[in-house]
Order: structure tokens, then sequence, then C-alpha cells
């Protein structure tokens, strides 16, 4: 999608952090933005700061609530217009090891984390593959998704579903004029275990599941992040890394099975082929 100017964006979790600077590079593109939030207030706030009046629209979203999307959809079309670029967005962390973190817990997190984006594929793209013009859907992971910290197993496994959710949306998409992009970023200085603490359900409250170690005030700036969301998909790119540190340990990871993948254990089987298509890249 080279051509961003005129295009209608819809963001989840567009009150801030990563939602807000993807929404400050498509206003500067030429497009029309929804800040889609559960804080309405929050993400009025951020469209006044954006400026572009005429251009931004504040919609209330719950990203667990299927009839939330669609109100909010529609709440959007009526100020903007169809949406063209959907970008989902929210995302919230919950720290423990796996024998600790309750199963609420788990739930919440991939609600959030997972079944929000497949909320926001249904909402949204039987509209998108109707009209027939030009589209793209980002989804935003994180490098958690190809390399999992301890006591993250619920934020990174829940990631690493999304990434493969994305490559599966881009091969049904492979023949349309709707194009697909994964963002997998590292470190962010955001409020997510801010935000996430004040999203949990009431029995999650003083469930723990916070992290001191890691600091997202140490990272990297929010405005870095979106201007490589909006050049991805301009460049209609699957993966966007924003973060180049981890590109050693990833490369070891595939290695490692590529290495363990040499000898089949039936020598004279092999896979049907219409199922050895080469994946997304």
């Amino acid at each position: 999608m080279q051509d961003i100017n005129g295009k209608v964006a819809f963001i989840s979790g567009g009150a801030g952090g990563i939602g807000s600077a993807m929404a400050k590079q498509l206003l500067d593109a030429g497009a029309r933005v929804a800040l889609a939030d559960l804080d309405l207030d929050r993400a009025r706030a951020v469209a006044a700061e954006l400026g572009s009046v005429d251009r931004i629209v504040a919609v209330k979203l719950d990203v667990t609530d299927p009839s939330s999307w669609a109100q909010a959809r529609d709440a959007a079309q009526a100020a903007l217009g169809p949406c063209d670029i959907l970008c989902s967005n929210a995302g919230v962390s919950f720290t423990g090891t796996l024998d600790e973190i309750k199963p609420e817990a788990w739930r919440w997190v991939y609600e959030v984390n997972l079944f929000a984006s497949l909320h926001a594929v249904q909402t949204f793209l039987p509209g998108m593959k109707a009209r027939g013009s030009e589209g793209h859907v980002l989804f935003v992971s994180s490098i958690t998704a190809l390399h999992p910290f301890a006591t993250q197993g619920v934020y990174s496994s829940s990631k690493a579903a999304l990434l493969n959710f994305a490559k599966v949306l881009k091969l049904e998409l492979e023949s349309s004029t709707i194009g697909v992009s994964i963002m997998c970023p590292g470190i962010v200085a955001t409020q997510i275990r801010a935000n996430a603490i004040q999203a949990r359900p009431d029995a999650l409250r003083e469930s723990g599941g916070v992290s001191s170690s890691l600091s997202t005030q140490m990272g990297m700036a929010p405005e870095h992040v979106g201007r490589a969301a909006i050049a991805g998909i301009r460049d209609n790119q699957f993966y966007i890394f924003p973060h180049t540190d981890y590109r050693p340990f990833i490369s070891a990871d595939y290695d490692a099975m590529l290495s363990a993948m040499q000898t089949p254990a039936d020598p004279d089987y092999h896979e049907p082929q219409q199922l050895l298509n080469p994946l997304p890249r």
C-alpha cells in the first residue's frame, strides 16, 4: 500500500504507546484514523493532542467483546468511512512461572492478545473483502513470540499464537488486494504493565503478575516503532522487526531446528506436496 493518503485506519489499543505512535504516522501520511480503546477519555485526549480533528475520531472498544468490536466499527465508519487499514494492537502482560499463573489469568491474556485479533478480523475483513479495494491488516505481536523470556510464558505463548494466526491469514489472502503484516517489537517504552493492571478483570486485581525486573521506560521510543509499522504497511512487508539485537539468538534457534531435521523417521514417506507451500515472507 504505497499510497496511504485518504485511507481509513482503525487502531485498537490506540490511546497510547505504539497505538498512538502509529496513529501519528498515519495522520502524517494523510490517512483518517479511528483510535479505539477501553479508556475512551484517554483516547479522546490522545486524539486532541494529535490534532487533525476532521481526520481522527476516538471510539470505545472492549477488545474481548465481539459486540463491542461491531459497535466500534460502526461508530468509526459513520465518522470516517469504511476501514482500509486494520491495526490490531491491544495487548496485556502477566508475569509468573508457568505453574504459578492461574488459569483465569491465562484466559484473560489470551482473550486480549489472541482472540481480540480474531474478533478484529471477523468484524472488519468481510467488508474489506467485499469492497475489493487495497487494504492492509497489521498485528502487533512481540519478539517473545520467537525468543521467549522466563516468567513471561503466558505473554510469550499468546504472541506466538498470534504470529501463526497472522501467517495463516496471509496465506488465505494471498490472491486478494489485502496485505498482512506482523510486527514483533522488543521492549518499547510504553505503559503496558500499568494498562494491564487497570484493564484486569476484578478477579485478577490482586493476583500479582507484575514484573519490575525490566522497566519499559528503558525501551525503544514508541515513535520509532510506529514509523517502522507504517513503513511495513507501505512495503507490504509481512515481518516487521523494529529491534535487531535479537537476530543472532533467533538465527541460532532456527539453526538448531534445521540441524535436528536431518534424518526422517521413515525414509520412504513424504508429506503431500500441497502441504509443502512456502510460508509468508
